[in-house]
């Protein structure tokens, strides 16, 4: 066998090879430093928080030190240590040094702009306390504006106009007609369930003592039967003709709207569900959102009236539905209105008023729908697979909401429909299992929870036990009912989440100077912080149908988070109100700086 010899290397290429061996190596450390370079550049973020008390509202990881964002998402949850590595040469970082952190804060039931059409253009009440104060608004408003056709103007309280007896028939049209008589003075009431005209108004809408209000609605009168100037419900349609002559202009809705994004942030609010009027709200807020100025995540409604078919109201909110599904807008829900108000006499009630309402021995308020056409537009309305936003402020308006949608489920089968009922100020007991039997979301304003302006009249409507026992969250939150937080504003002209969360828990006043008073309504109904964090954080992004995307923090969610001054869950309850805000946060974006 023929013998393999070894082939041996020249030594002058021996030579070589030790010369660039050192050069060898130093590509191969350059291409690692390079390589490295690369992930870090890949995985840079460009906002990270660290150093925090973070609260992610995720039951895997409820806490965390830091949390990283890049292209608008959540790209890092986790500690300090960790979340260096998505620090890049361009990524901004924000030392906490132990703030805290949430979800941004949502709005599960809001009016944009709120008042801030009537702060730029109209009569703003909404800061006023007395009759007296009413009036001379009117009239400086009239002084400044001598060319107006009409003066609108939103925010008088029932309050100031109760009577001795109990009663409370609101202001006179006379008193307005002392100081502005020559053209029509319409003003909403600061819960947009009543409005106050001067007599050019009412007799412009041709509005007597023999005029008849319509289901649901309520004419106040004088003494000798003329119509007083309070129109109430259904009976404020009357005077809508009249009140159209206040046309605000599309750029004027732009300002207000704008206007109310740049509060909200500053309340660490990031989303919100809202309803349309009829001034197209919710294309305005597409043409913003068009324009690049739309930066809040917002969730539209649609108004539907008695006088609409079930037809006509599924083809508007499909139609739109259709047209309005990005990140920022969305629209595929209806509003209905169960009842009224307490304070308007006109919420209904399963046992009557009492006889301080002066309705007589068996008022219990009245639906503006009858119960047939109520049932047939919300079958229809969930067969079409829109979701139910129900207005009711009495038990009997909840047990009535509550039999439409068993009827609907019967009538169309189980979905998963997230229907929602609004308010609630009053619920029999065995309907709150019914609710979460038919996973029917609760919409609370916890600002109503404690003795606030309305539980005079609520207590003079419906007697002190009744009025105290309202609001019974504890009992469905136990129960499983899924309750998301929010404010109704403007009707509640406050409307900052901190308040609300501390109204949910101390059943108190969040304002210092009156939590010495007696205003504590059943504080056996409170929540924990840490649920009330939840109902305004990951309640109402399940309540949009947002979950997937929003309301807690995680990898792959919208980066939209609010920082706070203190950890609100380790401080006392009392002082949850004055936490400061020090950013809000929407789309991994500083929209909000302290």
């Amino acid at each position: 066998m023929e013998s393999i010899q070894r082939k041996r290397w020249p030594h002058f290429l021996i030579a070589i090879l030790v010369l660039l061996l050192p050069l060898l190596n130093g590509c191969t450390k350059d291409q690692e430093v390079s390589k490295k370079a690369t992930t870090q550049s890949d995985e840079a973020a460009t906002l990270v928080l660290k150093n925090g008390m973070i609260y992610t509202m995720e039951d895997h990881q409820p806490t965390a030190e830091a949390v990283a964002a890049k292209d608008g998402k959540i790209v890092f949850v986790g500690s300090t240590k960790e979340v260096e590595k998505y620090v890049g040469k361009n990524t901004k970082v924000i030392d906490l040094k132990g703030k805290m952190v949430s979800p941004g804060f949502m709005d599960g039931h809001t009016h944009i702009p709120g008042l801030w059409l009537t702060k730029l253009f109209e009569v703003d009440l909404s800061n006023l306390d007395s009759h007296e104060e009413y009036i001379k608004a009117v009239s400086d408003y009239r002084k400044k504006n001598p060319n107006v056709n009409i003066i609108t103007g939103l925010g008088w309280v029932n309050g100031p106009y109760e009577q001795k007896d109990g009663t409370n028939p609101g202001p006179t049209k006379e008193d307005l007609d002392a100081v502005v008589s020559d053209i029509p003075v319409i003003l909403l009431s600061i819960d947009h369930h009543s409005v106050w005209a001067n007599s050019k108004a009412l007799e412009m809408a041709k509005i007597t003592k023999d005029t008849k209000a319509p289901k649901g609605g309520m004419i106040e009168h004088n003494a000798d039967g003329s119509p007083r100037g309070v129109l109430r419900e259904g009976a404020m349609d009357l005077v809508a003709d009249v009140q159209a002559l206040f046309k605000p202009t599309k750029e004027q809705y732009k300002e207000a709207i704008l206007k109310y994004q740049e509060e909200m942030h500053s309340f660490g609010m990031t989303g919100i569900m809202t309803f349309e009027d009829k001034e197209h709200l919710i294309d305005i807020l597409g043409e913003l959102e068009q324009e690049g100025k739309l930066t809040m995540r917002v969730a539209g409604a649609y108004f539907i009236y008695p006088d609409s078919t079930p037809d006509e109201a599924v083809q508007k909110v499909k139609a739109a539905s259709q047209k309005y599904h990005s990140d920022w807008l969305r629209a595929n829900t209806i509003k209905l209105y169960a009842d009224g108000v307490t304070e308007g006499k006109t919420a209904l009630f399963i046992q009557p008023y009492t006889e301080k309402a002066g309705m007589g021995h068996n008022h219990h308020g009245e639906m503006p729908w009858e119960v047939n056409d109520f049932n047939k537009m919300v079958a229809a309305v969930d067969k079409a697979g829109i979701q139910l936003h129900i207005h009711a402020i009495g038990d009997g308006a909840v047990n009535a909401g509550l039999n439409a949608i068993e009827n609907a489920v019967k009538t169309n089968g189980e979905r998963d429909s997230r229907h929602i009922i609004t308010h609630i100020s009053s619920i029999q007991d065995n309907d709150i299992p019914r609710m979460k039997a038919l996973k029917v979301i609760a919409a609370l304003q916890p600002f109503w929870f404690y003795k606030d302006q309305y539980y005079g009249l609520e207590k003079a409507m419906v007697g002190e036990n009744r009025a105290l026992a309202m609001y019974p969250a504890r009992k469905m939150w136990d129960a499983g009912v899924t309750i998301s937080g929010s404010s109704d504003y403007p009707p509640t002209p406050d409307y900052r989440p901190l308040n609300s969360i501390e109204t949910g828990v101390t059943r108190n006043s969040p304002y210092p100077e009156e939590q010495d008073q007696d205003m504590v309504r059943n504080a056996s109904q409170a929540l924990t912080v840490q649920e009330m964090l939840q109902a305004v954080t990951k309640n109402v992004a399940y309540q949009m149908f947002r979950e997937n995307d929003l309301g807690t923090l995680k990898v792959g969610k919208k980066a939209d988070m609010v920082v706070l001054g203190q950890d609100i869950t380790k401080i006392k309850p009392k002082d949850i109100s004055e936490t400061p805000v020090y950013y809000t946060i929407v789309d991994g974006k500083i929209v909000y700086k302290k």
